[in-house]
């Protein structure tokens, strides 16, 4: 066995065992495994990019609409009890969020819902503005009122 010397300040002398060279591969291999592993959980864990990204609020007006079983932009018939929505032309996007949810707030009550893109709103006047269907607008206002402001965004897919 090697030994070394290691000298203390009392009288005494002690020896100690050194480090074998295997000791120390298998140390050195049992890190290179933890690496490994933590590098695969943190790939593992990581939501996609989009879910990355910053999480935009928009802010605009809420008014409603009737489905008089016309299909949306999206392509489907929903009825009027169904919590859809109608996106601005530019938020719609040629129909890329056709079926994604989105998270409704009425900026004055607190009130929050989600409601499902199926539409797209083309008069809506800016584009924080949406259209939602009646049963969903009566969530948050009697149809009597006919707007109220809103903030909103799009949920992680």
């Amino acid at each position: 066995m090697d030994y070394t010397y290691f000298p203390h300040r009392s009288t005494h002398s002690e020896f100690l065992k050194a480090p074998s060279q295997s000791l120390i591969m298998h140390a050195t291999g049992f890190l290179g495994l933890a690496v490994a592993l933590l590098n695969v959980a943190s790939a593992w864990a990581a939501p996609a990019d989009e879910t990355l990204q910053r999480r935009v609020t928009h802010t605009g007006t809420a008014t409603f609409f009737l489905q008089n079983g016309v299909p949306g932009a999206c392509g489907a018939v929903h009825q009027d009890s169904d919590f859809i929505v109608a996106l601005p032309t530019e938020q719609y996007a040629n129909g890329v969020q056709c079926g994604r949810t989105i998270t409704i707030t009425d900026t004055d009550t607190g009130k929050t819902a989600v409601g499902t893109v199926a539409d797209e709103c083309p008069t809506c006047e800016n584009p924080g503005s949406i259209d939602l269907s009646l049963g969903l607008f009566e969530v948050f206002a009697p149809t009597s009122q006919g707007v109220f402001p809103v903030s909103w965004h799009f949920n992680a897919q």
